[in-house]
């Protein structure tokens, strides 16, 4: 007599494959971000040293991404773009190279972006350079001195690369989200205009963030956004 399975056996065999796989996918696929996001993690930290080595060699003084000269004094002037106001190579992404020596550290791992084949020359009609942007405070001549305390200071976010094109600027003005409301206010909401210029949802929404002291974590939006010195985009944040 021939033993063999019969066909409900094989269909109870297959439902249970079914069940185990939809329970573990998701604990892979969360285990996956999880490694991402610790690698996005170092990669700021990474940059946090490049940004305190830059700072000694260059008195204290903040990479931006043009030549614009303009000073803290009141209301900052309008952002400007790169191409418009200065040669490339003053980009904040490149004027830290000569500390890292690997342009890999700028992107994180959950960034679906175009990696450029090329990072010192991208095709900047579809390639991205990094995942990150540089607090557009440093684009008017910010010297660290001007930082009351860094560690609550936000220098680097998450860049929204989905929205925003390679070709404009690699920093955020956060002071725009509100209509460039002065100084930054609880209302109205800067959600809206913020989730365009940074990856909010990334990292199951809580994304990494650099620090101005060199440290970074990873948090929501809505507890680094605050009204007046308690916000964390602002050098004089508390």
């Amino acid at each position: 007599m021939r033993r063999a399975f019969t066909l409900i056996e094989l269909l109870v065999v297959i439902g249970v494959i079914a069940i185990l796989a939809a329970i573990l996918f998701p604990v892979f696929a969360s285990a996956k971000e999880a490694a991402k996001k610790t690698a996005c993690l170092s990669n700021m930290r990474q940059l946090g040293t490049a940004f305190a080595l830059y700072l000694h060699d260059s008195d204290g003084t903040y990479p931006s991404c043009d030549n614009d000269k303009a000073k803290i004094t009141g209301r900052p002037p309008e952002p400007e773009t790169p191409e418009v106001d200065g040669p490339p190579e003053r980009d904040w992404t490149i004027t830290t190279q000569p500390y890292l020596r690997n342009f890999d550290i700028m992107r994180c791992g959950s960034d679906g972006s175009l990696k450029p084949k090329d990072p010192k020359n991208p095709d900047l009609t579809r390639e991205y350079r990094s995942s990150y942007t540089i607090n557009g405070w440093a684009e008017y001549d910010l010297n660290e001195s001007a930082v009351g305390q860094p560690a609550n200071w936000i220098l680097l976010a998450e860049r929204n690369n989905k929205e925003r094109g390679p070709k404009t600027w690699w920093m955020f003005y956060w002071w725009a989200w509100q209509g460039n409301v002065w100084p930054p206010a609880a209302t109205p909401d800067p959600l809206p205009k913020a989730q365009i210029d940074l990856a909010l949802d990334r990292h199951a929404k809580a994304p990494n963030w650099l620090y101005g002291d060199g440290h970074s974590k990873a948090t929501p939006f809505a507890f680094v956004w605050g009204s007046g010195k308690a916000n964390a985009f602002w050098p004089d944040a508390k």
